[in-house]
């Protein structure tokens, strides 16, 4: 009697893992990303003519986004799914802080943050610039400043980004012929290619 209870317990706990299995595979995750500002080539022997753009700069209002995400270890809990790409953020632009990014690569602290989180900073302010830009018409967010705060619980992460910026929009697309510059004696002369 009490061996043919113990096989239905197994029987059942057998199944209800079977059951959370298949339910665990089935469950996905979505993510949008929307790139900006991109027109490779990748064959060589092909010769472009730069196309050049106006941007028009729309000073009357700021756009603004801001973004948050959670992160349990290597897991992220909550956060936005859908991306800006090519966004140059202020912080990364120039060679600022490159002194203090070369010391924070011996931080162990610092490197766990980025092997557990992949990278989230950069996440974040891309979800914050994506919803800057959504549905506000402007092809480009035009000097972006980002505001960010991180907040580390040993293996709990909380990322939040604040993005405000002008929005721009390509105007007058056109080509122009590379123009070369030769040094004869000292004077330029400038050739019409």
């Amino acid at each position: 009697m009490l061996e043919g209870i113990k096989k239905q317990i197994m029987k059942k706990t057998y199944y209800l893992f079977l059951c959370l299995l298949i339910g665990l595979s089935m469950a996905s995750c979505s993510s949008t990303q929307k790139a900006f500002q991109s027109a490779p080539v990748l064959s060589r022997s092909v010769t472009l003519d730069p196309i050049k753009a106006d941007i028009a700069v729309d000073q009357s209002k700021k756009l603004k986004g801001t973004s948050k995400a959670s992160y349990l270890t290597i897991f992220r809990i909550s956060g936005d799914n859908k991306y800006a790409d090519n966004i140059q953020f202020s912080a990364e632009a120039g060679n600022s802080g490159v002194a203090t990014r070369i010391i924070s690569l011996f931080n162990p602290f610092y490197l766990l943050k980025k092997i557990a989180t992949g990278d989230a900073t950069a996440k974040v302010k891309a979800a914050a610039a994506y919803k800057a830009l959504d549905g506000s018409g402007a092809d480009v967010l035009v000097h972006p400043m980002f505001s960010m705060t991180e907040k580390n619980f040993l293996i709990f992460y909380q990322f939040e980004a604040e993005v405000t910026g002008y929005g721009g929009t390509y105007k007058n697309f056109r080509t122009e012929r590379q123009k070369i510059i030769l040094m004869q004696d000292g004077k330029e002369i400038i050739v019409q290619d």
